[in-house]
C-alpha cells in the first residue's frame, strides 16, 4: 500500500506542476479551453500559483504529513470547484477536472490507509 501512496501523490505533484507550468505559460490550447468555462485569462496566473502551491504541498506532505493531508484536501476541493464552473458554463470539456479530482481523493485515501497501517499518523507533523 506505501508504494501505491507514493506513485499516486507522485503523480499528483506532477499533474499540479504540470497544470502550473501550462497555466503560467498559457501553454497552446489552454487559454481557448478555459474560456469555455468562462474564466478569464487574468486569473491563469492566480489558478497556476494555486497548483504550484498544491504541489509542494503534496511533495512536503512526504515528510510533514499534515501539509500533505491539507495539500489533497486542497486539490479535491479546487476541482470540484472547477467542475461546478464548466458544468455552470455548459462545457464538456469536465475529465480533465474530474481525473484530477479522483487523484486528489486516491491520494488522500491512501495517505490515511497508509499512515493508519504504517502507524504515521495523518495529522502529526
Amino acid at each position: 500500500m506505501f508504494i501505491a501512496y507514493v506513485v499516486v501523490n507522485i503523480l499528483l505533484a506532477a499533474g499540479m506542476a504540470w497544470c502550473g507550468f501550462a497555466e503560467f505559460t498559457l501553454f497552446d490550447g489552454i487559454p481557448a479551453q478555459m474560456a469555455k468555462a468562462g474564466v478569464p485569462v487574468s486569473w491563469m496566473p492566480w489558478l497556476a500559483t494555486v497548483k504550484v502551491v498544491a504541489m509542494v504541498g503534496v511533495v512536503v506532505g512526504f515528510g510533514v504529513p499534515v501539509i500533505g493531508t491539507a495539500a489533497a484536501v486542497g486539490v479535491a476541493l479546487y476541482f470540484v470547484g472547477a467542475i461546478v464552473r464548466h458544468v455552470s458554463a455548459h462545457d464538456p470539456n469536465v475529465g480533465g477536472a474530474i481525473f484530477f479530482l479522483v487523484l486528489a481523493c486516491a491520494a488522500l485515501t491512501l495517505r490515511v490507509a497508509t499512515s493508519s497501517a504504517f502507524g504515521l499518523g495523518v495529522l502529526s507533523g
